[in-house]
């Protein structure tokens, strides 16, 4: 078992992958008689002042039918699940993350990243085994269902996007059949709450012929969903048959730098943010692009420049190891100007605000 422990603090960092609405009841189950008049009165279930139960409070997005989802930059963590181990062999490993909802909630984390491996049960989730396993989910699935209980109460969420990456080689036995990630993806996520390559291509022939035709889609059409991403970019070909399809899978797959233009592209890691040559490549071919921020291996001085690399260049997903600040650290991925994202610098329209991306709390 990888368990949470409370006490263990830090995190690591491993850079293989390259680059319902719920509507109320029925009017019998939310009105009652007030005993004091007898007059009837709406439940408000979600407890958000609203009456509607879906755990929304009153905000509602100004620009959806303008903005896409290529004009933001979302927060991310490195390694989401991963927990200090007891006995730190690297200093890649010295972070500790909160709980995903935690980090949702709290932190305005909207992209993660999740390493699995097979074990004796399912798919479990971990760094590498024995010397960095400990983890705040212990299996793909609860990690799935944490993040879908907070999109549960929080509908109008930007879309949370999930970056899996099958990490077989330094624990558990191999996954040959990357058909179990999609199983279980399904298995939380129902088709109306998973982004798919197909929900991307619609009624073109191909995602990419989308792209290219329309553009990426608008947040209306994506809010409060969850895209899931593999980011093995050596096991993209696997994936997409070859490089030829994505038709009916549940993720997208990491595109190879020489596979940008396939049909099937369009999500794409460039691990370092101040690849300035290589992330222009990828927005040139209207790509999605995550990047890795600060390490804890790294300098404050070190980390606030690729951070600001990562703004400057237009990566999408900044995946950082420092989310929120911690006691021991200057640093912190501060996304001042926006939180849980910001506008793209590269790609954003004038009128983009990051007020219009996403204010649960307004």
């Amino acid at each position: 078992m990888h368990l949470w422990l409370p006490g263990c603090a830090a995190e690591s960092r491993d850079d293989s992958g390259d680059q319902t609405e719920i509507s109320g009841g029925e009017e019998s189950d939310e009105t009652a008689d007030n005993d004091s008049g007898g007059t009837e009165t709406t439940a408000d279930p979600a407890g958000d002042g609203d009456g509607d139960g879906d755990g929304d409070t009153g905000w509602q997005p100004p620009l959806d039918d303008v903005l896409r989802l290529n004009h933001v930059q979302l927060k991310g963590t490195h390694n989401s699940y991963h927990v200090e181990p007891p006995i730190v062999f690297s200093d890649q490993h010295r972070y500790t993350h909160q709980p995903l909802d935690v980090q949702l909630e709290d932190q305005g984390v909207r992209a993660f990243e999740i390493d699995v491996h097979q074990g004796s049960g399912g798919l479990e989730v971990y760094h590498i085994d024995f010397i960095d396993e400990v983890s705040t989910c212990d299996t793909f699935a609860l990690c799935m269902q944490t993040i879908r209980g907070w999109s549960d109460t929080n509908r109008k969420h930007l879309p949370i996007v999930v970056w899996i990456e099958v990490k077989d080689d330094v624990g558990g036995v191999p996954i040959d059949d990357l058909s179990v990630l999609d199983d279980e993806l399904r298995a939380v996520f129902d088709e109306e709450r998973l982004y798919t390559p197909d929900d991307l291509q619609g009624s073109y022939e191909s995602p990419r012929a989308r792209l290219d035709a329309e553009g990426w889609p608008t947040l209306g059409e994506v809010r409060g969903k969850v895209i899931a991403v593999l980011l093995d970019s050596d096991r993209a070909g696997e994936y997409t048959d070859g490089f030829t399809t994505s038709a009916g899978k549940a993720m997208f797959a990491n595109a190879p730098g020489d596979h940008y233009l396939d049909g099937w592209a369009a999500m794409t890691k460039i691990n370092s943010p101040t690849a300035a040559d290589a992330i222009a490549a990828a927005h040139a071919a209207n790509l999605m692009i995550a990047s890795n921020t600060c390490g804890a291996d790294e300098s404050d001085e070190t980390c606030v420049g690729e951070l600001a690399a990562g703004f400057a260049n237009g990566s999408h997903f900044l995946k950082d190891d420092f989310p929120a600040p911690v006691p021991e650290r200057e640093y912190f991925a501060d996304f001042a100007d926006g939180n849980p994202a910001r506008c793209n610098e590269v790609t954003a329209p004038a009128e983009c605000t990051s007020e219009a991306l996403e204010d649960l709390d307004g």
